[in-house]
């Protein structure tokens, strides 16, 4: 399958790509040594399990569901930010490692937002959850430089 120039633009985000880990590989390698998994595409909950073997964290592409409004991130003042995904990709309700949605991107001008997932849950074809958002620009800084994210921005060192 050829990659999508957005898959190529997050993996260039780390500071090496297509790192072989035994008989798999991670799609790029974070500067703390994280190793990424990058999916622009759903995959079969086996598929999921059978590559969490060999990720630290998967970043989906949620930009075409954001836009078509079966991607909806919004903040509750009780709850935090929240989110609902019509038609998600149920493979990866198996998954146990962290996840980051992007939500949107630019990637002419490298500007978007990502939400960190820190609680979701399947219910059919919907996933309801909880996360963290970061600019596009806080999850590349972290990726390549290892600046720890922390609330909606960045935070040096």
């Amino acid at each position: 399958m050829t990659e999508s120039v957005w898959h190529k633009e997050i993996k260039d985000w780390g500071v090496a790509a297509e790192v072989t880990i035994g008989n798999r590989r991670a799609d790029c390698i974070l500067r703390c040594g994280k190793r990424a998994e990058v999916q622009a595409y759903p995959l079969a909950r086996a598929e999921v399990a059978g590559r969490e073997a060999h990720t630290d964290l998967w970043i989906l592409d949620g930009r075409a569901a954001h836009a078509g409004d079966r991607l909806l991130v919004w903040d509750d003042s009780e709850f935090g930010t929240l989110f609902r995904w019509d038609r998600a990709w149920q493979g990866f309700a198996v998954a146990k490692r962290p996840v980051f949605l992007n939500v949107e991107l630019e990637i002419s001008t490298g500007h978007g937002r990502f939400l960190e997932v820190t609680g979701w849950a399947f219910d059919g074809y919907r996933a309801l959850g909880s996360g963290r958002p970061h600019t596009a620009s806080a999850i590349r800084s972290w990726m390549r430089y290892d600046i720890p994210l922390t609330g909606h921005s960045a935070v040096p060192r």
